[in-house]
């Protein structure tokens, strides 16, 4: 374009930014796909029950969004770098994750672990204190679980640790957000769902990932000793932690029966699709994930009862 002195101006196509814009949002949106929207949700509802068994419930909602958007930029991050450090296993195991059919490049992703660390350290600060320390330690977990020099997912018993403190740290910083300390219900709850993800599901999951998770040269329980030991261990789990959760909130907090039964409900469960599928031992992978799905139930249908029951018996009370 010349203008009228005769200059040559040169002008950028509109084009040319929607394109740019739209290339942005595909891979924001490839990123968040690859973090596991499912497991995202199910960190955000244990932010949310961990706030409402706060002892002091939020005075306004703006510290309990902060940090609710905070954990959310963490869980992201740290389900994003499993993406990255896991290629290989996952494409061994014919996972359709962004990163793993190649949609997504892996520098990619690890540039947005970068930005999505800064940013939930950043909202967690705006939070509070007590936020933001509960979102490093979470971001510190994540790492932990992914990368060296700990890689806890190389070791069933390394993977359990770091799977209940991702889920204490969630459940913490729910608590914190809220201005309030703990409450007998709210620990007990919080004790007894991350024992459920560290016993139930941290083994559950490896029953079908063995082939990607041999590939990698982890030494899971699945691995080393072989899957019939691995179901050993996810129904011995589920069936203490199933029994454990009712027994303990009778004797110590009643109202933490609303997460409680669930658990002891999805226990059984669980149990049935493990046997299910060491019936059939040539299942396919689907099938194999059949114990991982009722552990995933399990858990949004106990911590979605923590949410709903009070206000459930609070209209019809």
């Amino acid at each position: 374009m010349i203008n009228l002195s005769g200059q040559l101006i040169v002008t950028r196509p509109a084009r040319s930014l929607d394109i740019r814009w739209h290339s942005l949002a595909e891979t924001a949106r490839l990123c968040w796909q690859e973090a596991r929207p499912v497991v995202q949700v199910a960190f955000l509802l244990r932010f949310a029950v961990g706030a409402v068994c706060a002892a002091q419930p939020p005075q306004s909602p703006g510290r309990p969004v902060l940090g609710l958007a905070s954990l959310w930029c963490a869980v992201v991050c740290a389900y994003l770098l499993n993406g990255v450090t896991d290629v290989q296993e996952d494409r061994v195991n014919g996972s359709w994750r962004p990163i793993a059919r190649g949609d997504l490049p892996e520098r990619t992703a690890a540039r947005a672990t970068v930005l999505l660390a800064c940013a939930a350290l950043l909202l967690g600060g705006l939070a509070g204190p007590g936020v933001v320390a509960w979102t490093a330690a979470f971001l510190g977990l994540g790492w932990a679980y992914s990368a060296e020099p700990v890689k806890a997912k190389c070791s069933s018993g390394r993977c359990a640790l770091v799977v209940c403190g991702l889920g204490l740290t969630a459940y913490g910083a729910g608590v914190a957000a809220s201005g309030g300390g703990w409450t007998a219900t709210g620990a007990l709850v919080a004790g007894v769902m991350s024992a459920w993800m560290a016993l139930v599901g941290a083994v559950a999951k490896d029953l079908g990932d063995v082939s990607g998770d041999a590939a990698g040269g982890r030494r899971t329980v699945a691995v080393v000793r072989g899957p019939a030991a691995a179901r050993a261990l996810a129904v011995a789990g589920a069936l203490a932690v199933g029994t454990a959760a009712p027994t303990l909130a009778l004797l110590w907090a009643e109202p933490a029966l609303a997460a409680a039964v669930p658990v002891a409900l999805g226990a059984v469960w669980v149990v049935v699709r493990v046997l299910r599928g060491a019936r059939r031992e040539h299942a396919g992978r689907a099938e194999r994930r059949g114990a991982y799905r009722a552990f995933m139930v399990t858990q949004y249908a106990a911590n979605l009862a923590v949410l709903t029951v009070p206000f459930v018996l609070r209209a019809t009370g």
